[in-house]
């Protein structure tokens, strides 16, 4: 196995952009879900062209990659993060954590009132995190750790953990803990008692209303289509436009022609190997940068739905037989090779060389595993991208390299919501899936360990007689960041030969806006904070 280099540690920062410039107008295309035009042609509307999988617009339910860029639109939390992983107080004035590390109380921000003119007080944080934690949803675990929340005056909050939790200022910031008015709510089906699961009926509500303090509210949500937002007139801070809409774009060559005719302000789904086509271009603006979205290989470990696919010297063959430089330059400038599950401005992380292919120890563990002549296996890739980089491309690598040493990757492609749902029901022999931090702390990325989130749908079972486990622990709960570095390190090597995954690539971003645009700042978790962005 080649070495690797240890990358330097810190927290990776989004790169801000404030650009002063005037744009220019154009025709309008109808294409691309939508009628109306961006700034360019004069209105006080922002336009955002992407590519999104948004399943839900409930925040309790939410799991999907832009989710968070509209739940931070529509709702407030007691933290947000924004340019780094520092949480900073938004519905939260302050906190105080007891000397056991699982007592946390909160004092908030008084004169907040939601969007259906109730006050904002400690009963509807309380409401808001029960309610995701008893949901049982995708969203759920990241509330997991909470053992109760209490209300003990308007604006005062408790919160009780069951264990430290070195991350937890950090989550807060996800959408896992938005705070919703429970009045509003609970007169529309839910409910936060411990059978929400089967008892909440308010997800079908909120998919075409909203329920939060945030600068907008929700208009209309055609799924595919687009999602339409309106100023909030009961929001407590600056809302500097008066409507923002997120159309679905799928074809990057349409959200191309879009940005630079002025249909749209912002486009999300370039890609670098199609930005070349705006730079340039009178009026527009393009950034670039390391991204903290993977996209890897699940190899399902259980036997009788993996097959071959589960064996760990076939895993390990897998991740040998891909080139990785190859591969670096397909996704393009700024990509890199996490060593695995941490990526690069994460705690701890470790990176892969170029060189990390060995074609011959690949062939020999395919040999010793029975499996000398190769075999046949489905290779699910959805019809999706990462970054504007299409999967089907990476799909195509894929199975071109894995070729090479004797096994015979079918591609099999569909749609990401049919994917994803096998995928999340653990059903999925060999894909391509991608992950994207739910919150911006390595603690997130132990949701591909044993009996986590991605560890579950892998059918993983700890090879390390515990070991696993301690580490984890140590990176959860650990307040010393030195030492929660050393544990990453150690995990990281640990499972880094035995582990039912193959880690490709940390994508690189490119951000693609008008230059009329002022304070278009793009931040991993919630992408665009439109409250933030002028039009000129």
């Amino acid at each position: 196995m080649k070495k690797h280099r240890k990358v330097v540690l810190g927290l990776l920062s989004a790169l801000v952009l404030l650009l002063t410039a005037c744009g220019g107008g154009g025709e309008t295309d109808d294409s691309g879900g939508g009628s109306s035009s961006g700034s360019g042609n004069g209105d006080n509307t922002l336009i955002v062209g992407m590519d999104s999988d948004l399943k839900t617009l409930d925040p309790a339910h939410g799991y999907e990659v832009y989710g968070n860029m509209i739940y931070y639109a529509l709702y407030d939390n007691l933290y947000r993060t924004y340019d780094t992983s520092t949480p900073e107080p938004s519905l939260a004035v302050e906190h105080e954590l007891d000397d056991t590390q699982t007592v946390y109380t909160f004092k908030l921000k008084e004169g907040v009132k939601f969007s259906s003119g109730n006050d904002l007080t400690s009963k509807d944080v309380a409401f808001s995190i029960n309610r995701t934690k008893n949901l049982k949803s995708n969203t759920s675990p990241i509330t997991e750790n909470v053992k109760s929340v209490e209300a003990p005056e308007d604006h005062t909050v408790v919160i009780t953990l069951n264990e430290p939790d070195a991350a937890f200022l950090v989550k807060l910031a996800n959408n896992a803990f938005a705070v919703l008015d429970s009045e509003v709510v609970k007169e529309h089906g839910g409910t936060d008692a411990e059978d929400a699961a089967t008892a909440d009926t308010a997800e079908e509500w909120l998919n075409q209303n909203s329920a939060g303090s945030g600068a907008y509210v929700l208009s209309e949500w055609k799924q595919n289509v687009e999602v339409v937002l309106d100023r909030n007139e009961e929001y407590w801070g600056e809302v500097k436009n008066d409507k923002v809409i997120c159309k679905e774009i799928p074809d990057v060559n349409t959200q191309i022609q879009n940005l630079k005719q002025g249909d749209i302000d912002i486009a999300l789904g370039i890609g670098v190997d199609n930005a070349s086509q705006l730079e340039g271009q009178d009026g527009v603006e393009l950034s670039n940068y390391t991204g903290t979205s993977t996209t890897f290989l699940l190899m399902n470990d259980d036997p009788e739905v993996g097959g071959p696919m589960a064996d760990p010297k076939v895993q390990e063959a897998v991740r040998l037989a891909i080139n990785y430089k190859e591969l670096l330059e397909i996704c393009g400038d700024k990509a890199v090779l996490p060593l695995n599950i941490v990526p690069q401005g994460f705690t701890g992380a470790l990176e892969k060389e170029t060189d990390f292919m060995d074609l011959d120890e690949a062939k020999k563990l395919m040999e010793e595993a029975g499996f000398a002549d190769g075999f046949d296996v489905k290779f699910t890739v959805a019809n999706f991208d990462t970054e504007g980089m299409s999967w089907t491309t990476i799909g195509q690598k894929i199975k071109d390299d894995l070729s090479k040493i004797g096994i015979n990757a079918e591609i099999e492609t569909s749609e990401i919501g049919v994917v994803i749902d096998s995928y999340r029901e653990g059903k999925e022999a060999f894909l391509l899936m991608h992950w994207h931090p739910d919150y911006m702390d390595i603690n997130n990325q132990l949701a591909f360990l044993p009996g986590e989130t991605i560890g579950e749908r892998a059918n993983w079972e700890d090879p390390s007689d515990g070991k696993i486990g301690e580490l984890q622990k140590t990176i959860e709960t650990e307040s010393d960041e030195d030492k929660r570095a050393a544990a990453s390190e150690e995990l990281q090597e640990l499972i880094a030969h035995d582990m039912p995954y193959a880690l490709l690539v940390q994508h690189p971003k490119v951000l693609a806006y008008r230059s009329n645009l002022d304070g278009v700042n793009y931040y991993e978790v919630q992408k665009i904070n439109f409250q933030d962005v002028a039009i000129n």
